[in-house]
């Protein structure tokens, strides 16, 4: 009998591995190294143990972590690297590093990255790697694209977000230079396609949606009864669009409908949208529980009943989210959903069949919109249930494991990148 052709052994690169706010990076690397894929991972920062759950803090996947404690050894490896290939160094240095990135904090992080990707082609040789994935599009991918330029092994990059918009300053490059490109939201296609023509014609850029996180065998029952319960959930940051969850509660009260607000999570705006609610004089009416653990989400999910997600871009830079996850996690949990057409949301939430749609930064539609669903539960039902059937198809987990790992294994037919 013929043995089962062994897979091409693939390091994970990432800033933080585990993170809190990135479960569904760790647990994708995680499922296929359960299903006997030689993936390791590294991350560039030291371990983060913030909001980790038991799942998170006692993974599987063998992960290696960098950060400050590994600085010397990093010097080390790029004095070695410089020393051994000093045209590659130089070129990596100029074509890399040297890059206009769009603000300070970039500049460092694909500095560091550089850096690592030096170390991480020496540990990549000594580990008998074959292929480098980058989990995100900027640092990551910069660590991972160095280290192929000087062992000629071929990487890939995840293009999810704010990690290509607004873009790094060497995506062009790098899109070039990848094996392939995984995208985890349609909307990311003709926008790559702008600055990789090229392998975008070519077919290497692949739209592979995510595993889910936390799907579930319970459904919310969303009553609908007073006080209505309206959920939110993410990073406290100006393109999640709480706020106009905030201003929206404030309009609801005003037109005689009792309702309460929960937004969970943490984050620059805390300190804003817990001001906002104060001035509204809805202290008492809305809830800031700050950050919950993944593993606790599915209650917050089922005790509610509607999930709340009003993104927008960015004023200054247009920087948005890409497919918010826990839209996905509501979803999964029949709960019925209000959000925005930005970014990929519309992937999941096609208005009026799987959830609702409103303008970005329009409390007074998202209002309305919520008075909608109140006002017809067995609609709003049957909208939530069409949403978790699209994401059960959607976000296989077997599915789209096998489309990804064999990307992973087409590297031997790929030309890709050759030491220099």
């Amino acid at each position: 009998m013929q043995s089962e052709p062994a897979h091409v052994r693939t390091a994970y690169v990432s800033l933080w591995l585990p993170l809190a706010s990135e479960t569904f990076i760790y647990y994708e690397a995680e499922a296929l190294h359960d299903r006997g894929f030689p993936v390791r991972g590294f991350s560039l920062y030291g371990p983060c143990g913030k909001g980790l759950g038991p799942r998170l803090r006692c993974g599987r996947l063998p992960v290696e972590h960098l950060g400050a404690a590994s600085f010397f050894r990093i010097c080390a490896a790029v004095i070695r690297g410089m020393a051994a290939k000093p045209r590659a160094g130089a070129g990596i240095f100029r074509d890399i590093l040297f890059r206009r990135r769009r603000d300070a904090e970039q500049q460092l992080e694909n500095t560091w990255a550089v850096l690592c990707g030096f170390y991480l082609a020496e540990r990549c040789k000594a580990l008998n790697i074959e292929h480098l994935h980058a989990a995100w599009a900027c640092g990551p991918a910069s660590a991972a694209w160095t280290a192929s330029r000087l062992t000629g092994i071929p990487f890939s990059m995840n293009c999810l977000a704010g990690d290509i918009r607004p873009p790094d300053g060497a995506l062009a490059e790098k899109l070039e230079a990848a094996a392939f490109a995984r995208i985890d939201a349609s909307h990311n296609l003709p926008y790559l396609a702008k600055f990789d023509p090229k392998g975008a014609a070519a077919g290497k850029h692949h739209l592979i949606y995510n595993v889910r996180t936390l799907p579930s065998e319970r459904t919310a029952e969303a009553p609908m009864r007073p006080p209505l319960r309206l959920l939110a959930v993410g990073r406290l940051v100006e393109t999640k669009g709480f706020r106009y969850a905030v201003e929206a509660l404030k309009l609801l009260r005003d037109r005689g409908l009792e309702a309460e607000l929960t937004v969970a999570g943490s984050g620059p705006w805390e300190k804003k949208l817990k001001q906002r609610a104060k001035e509204t004089g809805l202290e008492a009416r809305t809830h800031f529980p700050g950050f919950v653990a993944h593993e606790d989400l599915p209650e917050l999910l089922l005790a509610a009943d509607i999930f709340l997600m009003p993104c927008c871009l960015a004023e200054d830079s247009g920087k948005g989210d890409g497919l918010p996850t826990v839209i996905i996690e509501a979803l999964s949990h029949g709960l019925p959903v209000i959000s925005t057409p930005v970014s990929g949301v519309g992937d999941v939430i096609r208005h009026g069949e799987t959830g609702l749609l409103v303008p970005e930064r329009d409390a007074a539609a998202l209002a309305d919109a919520v008075r909608a669903l109140a006002s017809d539960r067995p609609g709003a039902l049957r909208m939530a249930a069409r949403g978790r059937a699209l994401v059960g198809e959607m976000f296989d987990t077997e599915a789209n494991l096998r489309r990804l790992a064999a990307l992973f294994d087409a590297r031997f037919a790929h030309k890709g990148t050759t030491s220099p």
